[in-house]
């Protein structure tokens, strides 16, 4: 009997403008992988994110938020492809997943929000919704009519808000926020690259310092602090996936004294530099 080849795979190659790269959720690839031995990805090795789900066989995935029983279900992954990972046949048998690899201005939060609910793995009541999706991306990457990027970004963008609902993470009520507070998140809304202090963000808010942390406190927005970093990493993640920009002027539109703080703290924030986030988002 001939030997079981290890990967077996039906890839569409996609390779996106640079204005879907800048502005749409964009592919990078699409198809099914047909795996009879375990498949390890280093770090960085691919850009963007994987949505998959098991066509047949089963096996597992090994990630660093967890480790995944993969089998056919009504369940779909999505995988931070900046992360190792490694799929994983049951022994003798293969493993066929298919699904979409694809990035877009965002994703990392995408991650962020998943990693915090450690959770890859997606229940779907609706999966005939997964497959029509999947055949309309297939058909529009093959006949790419005019507008297709877009088309592409439509689909991607519904099938991801399918994510939020199955999680409901929209569905939960949320108590009305004390007016400071509000007076706060508009100003830094406003104003995303200035270099926040708390204590002027208390005089925003017309209430004492002391006054706006409990606040922030009480409604869930952690820390005042905590709210301006987040916002300023948010900022520099958006800069830095325009490539028109160098990380020194990243830096200095965030109001950094130099590339070297700015650059630490990036790293701090998300285990990488900016060299190396950049280089996650090329295809």
């Amino acid at each position: 009997m001939p030997k079981q080849p290890e990967t077996s795979d039906k890839l569409t190659f996609v390779d996106p403008s640079p204005i879907a790269r800048r502005l749409l959720w964009h592919l990078f690839s699409i198809g099914s992988r047909r795996l009879a031995q375990p498949d390890h990805h280093q770090r960085f090795e691919k850009p963007g994110a994987h949505l998959f789900w098991v066509q047949s066989g089963e096996g597992e995935l090994e990630h660093e938020i967890g480790r995944f029983a993969l089998r056919r279900a009504k369940k779909v992954w999505l995988v931070d492809m900046g992360k190792p990972r490694t799929y994983i046949p049951v022994p003798g048998r293969h493993l066929t997943i298919t699904g979409f690899r694809f990035g877009g201005p965002g994703l990392e939060f995408w991650h962020e929000e998943i990693r915090g609910d450690g959770n890859a793995e997606f229940m779907l009541d609706d999966f005939g919704f997964v497959k029509q999706s999947y055949n309309e991306l297939i058909r529009l990457v093959r006949r790419r009519p005019t507008g297709w990027e877009w088309q592409v970004h439509v689909v991607i963008t519904n099938m991801l808000g399918k994510l939020l609902m199955s999680r409901h993470f929209l569905d939960s009520p949320h108590a009305e926020l004390p007016e400071p507070v509000v007076r706060v998140l508009n100003a830094i809304s406003a104003n995303p690259l200035r270099d926040w202090k708390a204590r002027e963000l208390a005089a925003v808010g017309k209430v004492s310092y002391s006054g706006l942390r409990a606040l922030f406190q009480k409604s869930g927005q952690g820390t005042v602090h905590e709210h301006i970093q987040r916002a300023r990493l948010d900022q520099a993640r958006l800069l830095l996936a325009d490539k028109r920009l160098s990380v020194k002027d990243v830096a200095a539109q965030l109001s950094f004294s130099s590339e070297f703080y700015f650059s630490h703290f990036f790293r701090h924030h998300t285990g990488m530099t900016p060299t190396e986030f950049r280089q996650h988002l090329k295809g």
